[in-house]
Formats: C-alpha cells, sequence, structure tokens
C-alpha cells in the first residue's frame, strides 16, 4: 500500500514540475513532451487571431475555444473512419498566439491525435511531433492572412 502512495505522489511530483507552459494534458503528454511546431509572421496578433480561425474552419474543423485577450485558439476535426471496423480517428489543434504590440506574431500549434482502435474500448490521445496538418494549417494560415480584408 505504501509503494502505491509513494508512486502516486512521484507522478503528481513530476506533473507538477513540468510547469505551465507546456501544451501536454494528461501524464502520456507530460511525459512525452512534444514541442509545438512554430511560426512567426510580421502581422498584428489580433488579425492572425482571425486568420487561424479562419485556417482551421478551411481544414473543416470546429472551433471549440477562441480568446484573443490570451491568444488562443482551439478546435477538433470531424470523426474519421480508418477502415476498420469499430475504429475511428480525431484530431485537436491547440493555437497559441503571442505578440509584439505592432511588430510581429509568433504561432504556436500542437496537434493531438485520438483515435479508438476497436470494439473493446482502447483508446489514445497523443500529441503527435510530425504530421502533414501541420504544413496544411500554416498554408491556410498564409492564405487567409494574404486575403485582401474589408474595410468598414
Amino acid at each position: 500500500m505504501n509503494r502505491i502512495l509513494i508512486l502516486c505522489g512521484l507522478g503528481a511530483l513530476l506533473a507538477g514540475l513540468t510547469g505551465c507552459d507546456t501544451f501536454s494534458d494528461g501524464l502520456s503528454g507530460t511525459l512525452t513532451n512534444v514541442p509545438p511546431q512554430t511560426r512567426r509572421f510580421e502581422v498584428e496578433q489580433k488579425q492572425v487571431f482571425y486568420a487561424a480561425q479562419l485556417a482551421l474552419k478551411r481544414m473543416d474543423f470546429v472551433l471549440t475555444r477562441t480568446a484573443l485577450a490570451q491568444g488562443v485558439v482551439e478546435g477538433h476535426s470531424n470523426l474519421r473512419d480508418t477502415g476498420v471496423f469499430g475504429a475511428s480517428r480525431q484530431y485537436s489543434a491547440r493555437i497559441r498566439l503571442t505578440g509584439v504590440p505592432g511588430e510581429s506574431t509568433e504561432v504556436a500549434i500542437l496537434l493531438h491525435e485520438q483515435s479508438e482502435a476497436d470494439i473493446k474500448g482502447a483508446a489514445t490521445n497523443r500529441a503527435l511531433r510530425e504530421h502533414g496538418l501541420y504544413d496544411s494549417f500554416f498554408e491556410h494560415l498564409v492564405r487567409v492572412l494574404q486575403e485582401p480584408t474589408a474595410k468598414p
């Protein structure tokens, strides 16, 4: 019994030492510590914030959380059938914007893949180090930023 309590305490300690600046969620994300993909744009944060939302929507993602003041845009894809009975896959995106007023904005995105393998209910949630969706997001973001904006 004491060993179980010690192991739980060590797990909590490890989770606490990783800090608040990581994108991970859950113990598996904390231990892998996958860094987000980042790019810098010479555009103000507010414009990039709205462009990131539109870029995700054009990728058929559903927005789940947006907060301009915190520079946060989050969304998820639809469930995708993998062709195997009972198996499905879904992607979620977490975008953090860090802006220097009047100068530039850094865009950091981290993708997670949630998959369910079969009827047994074995599901996984893992951060993706590399995936084509990263390139796709940044291509959509560049296109949206290059579009002419409507003047009020």
